[in-house]
């Protein structure tokens, strides 16, 4: 109970001081902090995506790591290429089930 009470109350903090600064036109954030903004996207990307890319399963083992790690260098390839997200997703989990389906058929244990 007590952690959904922190859940629950992080949720409002959370969106009341977004909410402050779309609501008000006056108030901004302070130069020093609307500066570093437009890097927050980045980083919570990076936060979500990393751990997952590198920890499949909750630890790092070659098995689940591995093809993880080239079905998203691939990803990052085709959307460079390309320039478009769609076939650089559908290229990285392309790769990543073929990956997946030759170690199943060799034997590997996942």
């Amino acid at each position: 109970m007590l952690e959904l009470l922190a859940i629950v109350l992080g949720g409002i903090v959370t969106f009341v001081t977004r909410a402050i600064f779309l609501v008000s036109r006056k108030l901004r954030p302070p130069k020093r902090v609307e500066r570093y903004l437009p890097l927050v996207g980045p980083a919570v990307l990076g936060a979500i995506a990393i751990p997952g890319i590198l920890a499949p399963r909750g630890e790092i083992s070659l098995v689940d790591t591995i093809p993880a790690v080239i079905a998203a260098v691939a990803t990052w390839l085709g959307w460079r290429v390309t320039k478009q997200i769609a076939v650089g997703l559908i290229v990285g989990l392309g790769l990543w089930w073929a990956i997946l389906a030759v170690m199943v058929a060799v034997g590997v244990e996942r």
